[in-house]
């Protein structure tokens, strides 16, 4: 939870810092990217650590998530940058997109099946 503070408001910073050295140029991308780790991040966390103590998630599937918010991150800052750069090619952006996807479904559904066995097995 505290890193997912961290790193939102560095990436905050850091995408107000871009913005002033980019001539005027704007990018949403880079403005707003700290909204990803915000909402799939600190957002998600705080409520697992507040509410849901008994059922956190297992190694994999932090690894899992938590790497589909940094790709999808890393993905929203690099249009930032290209976008302000200016130049109109985005074809890998697209693999970044699919696969920070991918790995944030992959958490989040081997932590809802988990989630689910465990509710099936308690009840027993």
């Amino acid at each position: 939870m505290f890193i997912y503070l961290g790193v939102t408001l560095f990436v905050a910073v850091l995408g107000l810092i871009y913005e002033s050295f980019a001539h005027g140029v704007f990018s949403a991308f880079m403005m707003f990217g700290f909204v990803i780790p915000l909402v799939f991040g600190l957002i998600p966390y705080t409520l697992l650590f507040f509410f849901n103590k008994e059922t956190n998630p297992s190694e994999i599937v932090s690894d899992l998530y938590n790497a589909g918010v940094a790709t999808l991150t890393l993905a929203s800052l690099y249009k930032g940058v290209l976008d302000i750069y200016g130049t109109t090619r985005y074809l890998h952006l697209g693999i970044l997109s699919i696969s920070g996807t991918t790995l944030l479904l992959a958490g989040i559904t081997i932590y809802l099946v988990t989630f689910i066995l465990r509710k099936r097995n308690s009840n027993r």
